[in-house]
């Protein structure tokens, strides 16, 4: 699934892409992710302009003249533009498990649920093959904004990110820190492959409980969160086997991790064998020198 540095990657994209452009027409599959009807799609982003481009934790959130267009890409989801003066790709190179196809630039497929037709002869593109995204249109309302986030805790690479917020989100809770990450409600847009990474850069055990974890330890892991995501941002997102970004390419931070899928190499830092366990259902991977069970005392390695 996305997490915050691919979906901050491809809002990016977008934003150079798509600012100022407006929409000629709509074209759509009607299926499960749309939680807003699909004919009030079809009916009301013809003509309108798109003026700003936001994110909030895994979500992007598109600005119109008149409304909010509010994207969540589930497990599969891309968007891309598609340019009419550029060569779609000869072949889509599909993943085995998935069937999701990676090219520069794509034609339509049956995977395509809705295409935006721009005024300047563009398109945008949202393709995903197991339909676990969300695509929603909201009245331009801060407010209303505001209270469909609600449930969001703190937006890490934002300046209400600070470490009283983040203690007091964590205080009472009883359960695995990793499982506390992956909820959304104390830190936004933080998923499996950054909880893994962040909890190694604090030197965190993943099912240690939360009211166990010593402050320095807990101190580690907040500063360490911004950290790992804004690396994933700086390589492009992590591509390791669904996303694509804007354009259609892979991103690079997969060449970076430390941890994550790299069960059974060495450690960077030790060189113990990384080990793989399963924490709130997700694979999860550590290495338990440098995570110990029982944690650090402070200063300690």
């Amino acid at each position: 699934m996305p997490e915050l540095p691919e979906v901050e990657t491809i809002r990016r994209g977008l934003e150079a892409e798509l600012a100022g452009a407006r929409v000629a027409e709509v074209e759509l599959r009607p299926c499960r992710i749309f939680r807003t009807s699909p004919e009030a799609f079809s009916k009301r982003l013809p003509g309108q302009s798109f003026r700003a481009f936001r994110r909030r934790g895994k979500f992007l959130v598109f600005e119109l003249d008149d409304c909010f267009w509010i994207v969540h890409l589930g497990m599969t989801g891309q968007m891309t533009v598609r340019h009419p003066d550029r060569s779609d790709s000869p072949g889509f190179l599909k993943h085995p498990a998935t069937g999701l196809q990676r090219a520069r630039q794509h034609p339509p497929d049956r995977h395509t649920h809705l295409l935006l037709a721009l005024q300047d002869g563009r398109a945008v593109l949202y393709r995903d093959v197991r339909k676990f995204g969300r695509q929603e249109l909201l009245e331009r309302d801060e407010t209303m904004l505001e209270e469909y986030f609600a449930s969001l805790g703190l937006e890490p690479l934002s300046s209400e990110y600070s470490w009283e917020a983040f203690r007091a989100g964590l205080r009472g809770r009883r359960l695995a820190i990793k499982a506390a990450l992956l909820q959304q409600n104390v830190v936004a847009g933080v998923g499996n492959i950054y909880a893994d990474e962040a909890l190694f850069q604090a030197g965190v055990h993943p099912s240690r409980l939360v009211h166990r974890i010593r402050m320095h330890e807990l101190r580690d892991l907040f500063e360490a969160i911004p950290k790992v995501l804004s690396r994933g941002i700086r390589f492009g997102g992590t591509s390791l086997r669904d996303y694509v970004n804007s354009d259609g390419a892979q991103g690079s931070n997969q060449n970076e991790l430390e941890v994550y899928g790299r069960a059974g190499q060495p450690c960077p830092r030790c060189g113990w064998e990384i080990q793989r366990i399963v924490v709130s259902q997700r694979g999860t991977h550590f290495c338990l020198r440098c995570q110990p069970r029982q944690g650090r005392r402070a200063g300690g390695p």
